[in-house]
């Protein structure tokens, strides 16, 4: 609510002040690749720790404020369920930046609305349309353009390309309740699920691929993994479902096409001359920029605004 003060009296107003919120987000969100590469600890630990503080944390807030948290038990399974994928996404993400950089993590995330653009017309039962289409090969080349060089960080790119798909399956079951249930309600079943789901994965991760006991996190891990849990797995979390409320889910994922730009400022600061990479990297970074960008645009000029007509049914 403060945020909202604040950006409205910058003069923000309507939408205009979800944007500038999610924009916001968006910004913080980038550094939590940095984050990530700064915990000793595996994906799958981290982000079974990060869980289980967001949801005693969040639980917590909702007591606090007095939160009905009563819900149809139908689609209490399907929070579960987008927080069984948004653990999936959050261990990606992960493994990503610990596979690769910051750079590379935050471009094969902003595949992100190339993904929106494909599985909401399924989810809509709508066949993809010409632009989509276009717009999804064309990101498609620009991936080959990164691979193409004999890029050093295949596996963490594929890791992001990967965890863009869940972000987007999550962007869109999330946006389907949004407008039904306090933002509280939804980030608290939703942070239940995904620490259910890591918790019930992590001794098999432990036992037959990292085949390691559990690693003790140290002080500077815990405070990383907190902040992750109360800035990111919380406020920014409950802050982007907010969002949702007023805006579509293919323009949050489009926003978040800038958070490579963001990230790779940031990141430059923290690791200097190891976040550059070559020019095919960011020729292929640019023509993944291109085609997410191109999609508006066609709509804007050419009147083409099939997934905004779907936004009173989001």
């Amino acid at each position: 609510m403060a945020l909202e003060s604040i950006f409205k009296k910058l003069g923000f107003t309507g939408d205009k002040t979800a944007y500038a919120e999610l924009h916001f987000w968006i910004m913080c969100s980038s550094m939590i690749p940095i984050i990530n590469i700064y915990i000793t600890l595996s994906s799958v630990e981290i982000v079974f720790l990060r869980t289980l503080a967001a949801t005693v944390i969040v639980f917590g807030v909702v007591l606090y404020k007095k939160v009905n948290l009563r819900v149809k038990m139908s689609h209490i399974v399907m929070l579960f369920f987008t927080g069984l994928l948004t653990a999936i996404y959050w261990v990606l993400f992960v493994v990503a930046a610990k596979k690769s950089n910051t750079s590379v993590t935050l471009v094969g995330i902003a595949t992100t609305p190339i993904w929106v653009s494909f599985i909401y017309p399924v989810v809509s039962k709508k066949s993809p349309t010409f632009t989509e289409v276009m717009t999804g090969l064309s990101a498609l080349f620009g991936v080959y353009m990164i691979f193409s060089s004999g890029f050093a960080y295949s596996e963490g790119m594929f890791a992001a390309i990967l965890a863009a798909f869940f972000a987007a399956v999550v962007t869109i079951l999330t946006s389907k309740y949004s407008k039904k249930y306090h933002y509280l309600v939804i980030t608290f079943y939703q942070m239940c699920g995904a620490f259910a789901a890591t918790a019930l994965f992590l001794p098999y991760f432990l036992k037959y691929i990292s085949k390691s006991s559990f690693h003790t996190p140290t002080s500077l891990d815990i405070v990383l993994i907190i902040i992750l849990a109360v800035i990111f797995s919380i406020i920014a979390y409950s802050s982007i479902v907010k969002v949702m409320q007023k805006i579509t889910p293919f323009s949050v994922s489009l926003a978040n096409n800038v958070s490579p730009i963001y990230g790779g400022v940031i990141a430059y600061f923290f690791f200097g001359d190891s976040e550059l990479m070559d020019i095919y990297f960011y020729g292929g970074a640019f023509m993944i920029a291109f085609a997410i960008l191109a999609m508006p645009l066609a709509r804007f000029f050419f009147k083409l605004d099939e997934l905004d007509d779907n936004k009173s049914t989001t």
